[in-house]
């Protein structure tokens, strides 16, 4: 991977990424509101800028509104986070979950993720951002049972949220609007 740094007026410095396993042209807001635009083998350099030019007005939206995150009690750049004890909470809540609601995974990872809060492999290994901890224990649960739904379920059907549901105890979508307050970061 190769990386070059151009600057944008009204956006400022993007950091620009060639990577062999991207497969489209992505640009990532992060939280501290710095922009990566990454650029798959194949892809000229030229298209790339056009790209990115063209979402200017996105990248500025989601920068602004990762501002306004910044000094409000649902940022995640909150102090460091005791990664062990964190990673062990996780876990047991997993655990717990998945024997209550009868469900099984192969595997638990625990990931400090740019964009992800939970993932769901074909094999049923299940992936959880470490930053879960930081989240309301209602939100964190959903997340938790999302993904072991997934263990079950390998998509969003309709089948799939009426599951979450009955799990949730409640509405899984009204759930899922309350974690999109609470996003990593932005992604086009």
């Amino acid at each position: 991977m190769s990386s070059t740094i151009v600057e944008i007026p009204s956006v400022g410095p993007v950091t620009i990424v060639k990577s062999k396993r991207a497969k489209h042209l992505r640009i990532t807001v992060k939280p501290d509101q710095t922009v990566r635009l990454t650029i798959p083998r194949g892809e000229s350099v030229d298209r790339a800028k056009q790209f990115l030019h063209s979402k200017i007005p996105w990248i500025t939206k989601h920068q602004h509104r990762l501002g306004k995150l910044e000094n409000t009690p649902t940022n995640l750049q909150q102090p460091k986070i005791n990664e062990p004890k964190s990673i062990d909470t996780l876990i047991s809540r997993l655990e717990e979950m998945a024997k209550i609601h009868k469900f099984k995974y192969a595997k638990v990872s625990i990931r400090n993720q740019k964009t992800k809060w939970g993932s769901c492999s074909a094999k049923n290994n299940v992936s959880l951002n470490i930053n879960l901890v930081r989240l309301p224990d209602q939100l964190r649960d959903y997340v938790i049972l999302h993904e072991l739904v997934h263990t079950r379920i390998k998509n969003h059907s309709k089948k799939f949220w009426a599951k979450l549901d009955t799990v949730v105890g409640g509405s899984a979508k009204e759930l899922s609007k309350k974690l999109r307050k609470h996003r990593l970061a932005s992604t086009a």
